[in-house]
């Protein structure tokens, strides 16, 4: 056999790849009728993975008929008929004009993007910032501080401080392009002491997959009204948990301070870590912002992740995260490995935007565009869909969970909308297991949808599933 290599920037997560390559093999006749396969502990401590990475592999392999296993004795490839393969190939002319996909121009209206509204930000204001940005050139020509810049960081610290009730030294710090370049940065560092993480259910799609790509065991725990469930969590043995308690996605629940200690007592007493996932704390549209988790943690038990995504174009791409500052030794032995992948020139350029003002002036701005546009939304959807759908919302957030009343699954609604030129994201996808929900559901933004075409996307999605 040849040598197995993942592919560290490929999306799929490491049992595809597995999959993909015994699958290959096979249909390549590089492997033979009854030619034994590595052993499930064998093949994980080749790999350097983990031993369930392996055996969903194996379980896909053999759920699709190309490996068997008698009595718990060592898969062997099954006997194929004599069927000729063909590797497929895409020529760039058939990816453009397959018949039976919908082009990307012509989706209309994408309800499964958080993106910003077209009119959510000032580009001409931003402009001048980027603009002052470039008289400090003796600041451009080098790499930039490896953490992120000074100015930024110190005013990061005051935001959560103001905004999150979260304490922090500017040293804790660390700026990067995007929450996945910072989990990879993490995951480098957790893996020196852990290699599973246990994960809401449903939960951060992308997040799971930086994990599992770093080899981590990814430990589904469902979800209550309340949170996570604390009891799950302490069966499961896990000491390293991912939670976004103050606006859960995609459930939108919300946990109250009694779970929060509960959650602070299990870590300290599992000598475990709690990674804070605060992706959109700024919209709750009645009361003030559910303060964050890390607010709480005075034994440094909590990393905390924040964004701008959400609140200033995700093209701008800045994004922190707060370590322990028992975790800053280990990142400092490893900080020769790490880049900053942030721009210089927008993280000085958002320095002075925060410093100034305005980033506050765009929070309140877009809590009122959105709280208007939510309103909307849930009017348009009550008096379109009626008694064939039903609302799963929180007063929090730039979505909806959409229960149907359809035969259908939600994937065929998803796929029914697409031809409609409707994108919206099947539940399904946010579960790592197979969702438990009785009624099909689909997750719906209405953050990018224009106000004035509401109406209209909302009706398409009617005619697509009714």
């Amino acid at each position: 056999m040849d040598l197995i290599v993942f592919d560290s920037q490929s999306k799929e997560p490491l049992y595809i790849q597995l999959y993909l390559y015994y699958k290959a093999a096979i249909e390549q006749n590089r492997m033979r009728e009854s030619e034994k396969l590595p052993s499930i502990r064998g093949l994980s401590r080749i790999l350097s993975v983990s031993k369930i990475t392996v055996e969903k592999a194996y379980q896909q392999l053999m759920s699709e008929g190309y490996i068997k296993n008698y009595n718990r004795s060592r898969y062997t490839v099954n006997k194929l008929e004599d069927i000729v393969f063909k590797t497929p190939t895409i020529s760039i002319s058939d990816h453009h004009d397959h018949k039976q996909g919908v082009k990307e121009e012509k989706i209309l209206y994408d309800f499964s993007s958080g993106e910003m509204d077209m009119d959510g930000f000032d580009f001409s204001l931003w402009k001048r910032y980027i603009s002052k940005a470039f008289f400090q050139k003796e600041r451009l020509v080098g790499y930039g501080n490896i953490k992120g810049e000074e100015e930024l960081r110190k005013e990061i610290a005051q935001y959560i401080e103001k905004s999150r009730g979260v304490y922090v030294h500017t040293k804790q710090i660390i700026i990067g392009a995007g929450v996945q370049s910072l989990l990879s940065m993490l995951c480098s560092m957790l893996k020196l002491e852990y290699n599973s993480i246990a994960f809401e259910e449903p939960g951060f799609r992308n997040g799971r997959r930086i994990f599992a790509d770093h080899a981590f065991t990814i430990i589904p725990i469902k979800m209550k009204t309340d949170g996570i469930d604390m009891g799950e969590l302490a069966i499961s043995g896990e000491r390293l948990v991912y939670v976004s308690p103050s606006h859960q996605f995609p459930t939108g629940y919300i946990m109250p301070i009694g779970k929060r200690y509960q959650l602070l007592n299990w870590a300290e007493q599992k000598n475990g870590i709690i990674i804070e996932d605060d992706y959109d704390s700024e919209f709750r549209y009645f009361g003030r912002p559910i303060p964050a988790l890390k607010g709480l943690d005075n034994r440094e038990r909590v990393v905390y992740l924040g964004s701008f995504s959400k609140v200033i174009p995700p093209s701008i791409r800045v994004s922190y995260m707060v370590l322990p500052e028992k975790f800053l030794e280990i990142y400092q032995n490893k900080s020769s490995l790490y880049n900053q992948t942030a721009s210089t020139i927008e993280q000085l350029a958002l320095a002075q935007f925060m410093s100034d003002g305005h980033l506050e002036r765009q929070i309140r701005r877009l809590r009122k565009l959105y709280y208007e546009k939510r309103k909307l939304f849930l009017e348009e959807i009550q008096t379109i869909f009626g008694k064939d759908a039903m609302v799963n919302g929180t007063e929090s957030g730039l979505h909806v969970i959409l229960s149907l009343k359809s035969e259908l699954s939600a994937q065929e609604l998803a796929a029914r909308a697409l031809a409609k030129g409707c994108r919206v994201a099947p539940i399904q996808d946010y579960y790592w297991e197979l969702s438990p929900e009785k009624m099909p559901q689909v997750l719906l933004y209405f953050s990018k949808i224009p106000a004035n075409e509401m109406k209209d996307g909302i009706i398409r999605l009617k005619e697509a599933w009714f």
